[in-house]
């Protein structure tokens, strides 16, 4: 696509004019920005952040009255941690700022007792929901509006979820080792243009600095302000919501190219992600380390069911068989918890998902774009226009074996659970459901692994997989599948119900491939399975 100054020009003036007066009114505002819950069977984790700074945020649960603790240089952001309370409760919760209430009193339930076996659960789940609001180009849109979001999130509250999880990038904000996202790098006219226009609007990070208590934190604040808390709002505050984070929570994606490696994060990518995290979303609870709280956790409802949440990317180690996408403590965790939860029905929530590839080089798979018959190595960049098809032939760019032995480790361990088991997980924008039958020599024929594309939230034009990698999300080689909903690039959400006889995935289909159906986030179609 090619697009001259004058319409670029024109395009940027008019995006400045209608955002800039906007978001700054919105931060002068001064009430409850956004409230995002997390509940266990005994304790809830809120985070808030408000439009003005207070030197002090108190929140009432109940009949105790708990300090805030403020997260940021200003106190626009404070978190709550309220422990001791009783399982299966309802709580009436109401901010208080100076001896005076802020906002509306809200309800959140505690989680049933650990021991206790519930009739039902009901869980949303979602992926890829971060982005600026309808941003793009002249022609080409990367993410959704807000609206459209926002009517996708409002169509999955009125199912009335008992709880939600969050399935990565939460924040889309690509830095490729620099201190501004490498917009338009192809192309110098549009690299320029398009990065005066961000830094004007958000400013630019200086990578020598702290991420908090220098302008750095006006800079992520503007960030996260926008993709999260004006975003979720405060209409999830009375459902419980597990964020994991992914590629992209780090501020880059998973980039391997011989000019830059942007995995492992640096000191830089790592601060950016713990500092979102700290502002914006709780903590996941019940990990295998306090210290590793952002980035493993555990859902757990009674024992009816258990979830483990990993993430895949912030931790991943290269070094060929030794390489892995968790580390070490965290896949023995995971085998462990596979091993011996008590739980009816149990899943494992990888941050990226097993039993798809779209030729990405952070994948549990080999499978990479290129040219039919070429068996050399390929760096497959991200939005290169590269021409191919998947294949395990050709060598994908430092990928690592380590990454698919740990792939077969726990995907065995998942198989060898005598009761219900499943995965569900995001990262691919798609959504779509398979049985795992067969990976390489691990046989499942029996008791096929289902697997499940929840569906991402903010996709558009440029960053579906067939526009930015050229192709669809498909099955890998040594795979052998079954598949239960095809998979499509939709924008969606998935709700599990689950009983302590059956579990079923109804994936709701909000549209948004084709812009020029007008969808606006609204379910277009739902088509439901059973899990094996």
């Amino acid at each position: 696509m090619r697009v001259s100054r004058r319409s670029l020009m024109s395009y940027l003036t008019a995006t400045l004019c209608a955002f800039a007066l906007p978001r700054r009114a919105k931060a002068e505002a001064g009430d409850v920005r956004h409230i995002l819950p997390l509940a266990t069977s005994t304790s809830f984790g809120i985070s808030v952040s408000v439009g003005s700074a207070r030197e002090s945020l108190s929140l009432i649960v109940g009949n105790r009255s708990v300090p805030g603790q403020k997260k940021d240089s200003n106190g626009r952001f404070w978190s709550f941690h309220i422990d001791e309370l009783s399982p299966d409760t309802e709580y009436l919760l109401q901010l208080k700022s100076a001896d005076k209430t802020l906002g509306d009193p809200w309800p959140l339930k505690t989680f049933p007792d650990a021991a206790s076996l519930p009739n039902s659960f009901r869980l949303l789940a979602f992926t890829c929901a971060g982005g600026g609001d309808g941003f793009g180009v002249p022609g080409r849109q990367f993410f959704k509006p807000h609206a459209f979001r926002q009517n996708l999130f409002d169509a999955a509250l009125a199912e009335k979820p008992d709880a939600a999880v969050a399935i990565g990038d939460h924040i889309y904000w690509d830095l490729r080792g620099g201190n501004m996202p490498a917009v338009g790098r192809r192309s110098p006219l549009i690299k320029t243009l398009a990065g005066w226009y961000l830094q004007f609007m958000y400013g630019a990070f200086d990578r020598s600095k702290p991420l908090l208590g220098t302008f750095n934190e006006d800079v992520l604040t503007r960030i996260g302000d926008e993709q999260i808390a004006d975003l979720y709002g405060t209409r999830f505050r009375s459902v419980p919501m597990f964020f994991v984070s992914d590629d992209h929570d780090y501020f880059e994606n998973d980039d391997a190219e011989k000019e830059l490696v942007t995995f492992p994060p640096d000191d830089f990518s790592k601060a950016a992600h713990k500092a979102i995290a700290d502002l914006y979303y709780p903590p996941l609870p019940d990990g295998p380390s306090p210290d590793l709280s952002r980035a493993f956790g555990t859902l757990r409802y009674g024992q009816l069911f258990e979830a483990p949440l990993f993430d895949c990317a912030g931790h991943l180690t290269l070094g060929e068989e030794e390489a892995r996408l968790v580390p070490k403590l965290a896949e023995n965790w995971l085998i462990g918890r596979a091993s011996q939860s008590p739980a009816k029905h149990f899943a494992f929530v990888p941050s990226h998902p097993m039993g798809w590839t779209a030729g990405k080089w952070r994948e549990w798979y080999p499978d990479v774009v290129a040219p039919e018959g070429f068996e050399g190595v390929v760096t497959n960049e991200l939005l290169s226009g590269v021409q191919g098809k998947l294949t395990a032939r050709a060598q994908k760019y430092l990928w690592q074996i380590g990454w698919w032995r740990q792939h077969q480790r726990l995907l065995a361990a998942l198989g060898d659970r005598s009761t219900s088991r499943f995965m569900l997980s995001g990262d691919i924008h798609a959504q779509g459901s398979i049985e795992i039958q067969n990976s390489d020599d691990l046989n499942l024929t029996e008791r096929p692994v289902a697997s499940v594309l929840v569906g991402p939230v903010s996709t558009s034009d440029v960053t579906w997989p067939t526009s930015a990698r050229g192709i669809a999300a498909a099955t890998p080689e040594g795979l052998d599948v079954t598949e239960r909903v095809a998979t499509k690039e939709v924008n969606g959400f998935t709700m599990f119900d689950i009983t302590p006889e059956d579990v079923t995935a109804r994936l709701f289909d909000c549209g948004g491939h084709d812009r020029s159906l007008s969808e606006d986030g609204s379910v277009q179609r739902v088509e439901e399975v059973e899990i094996i």
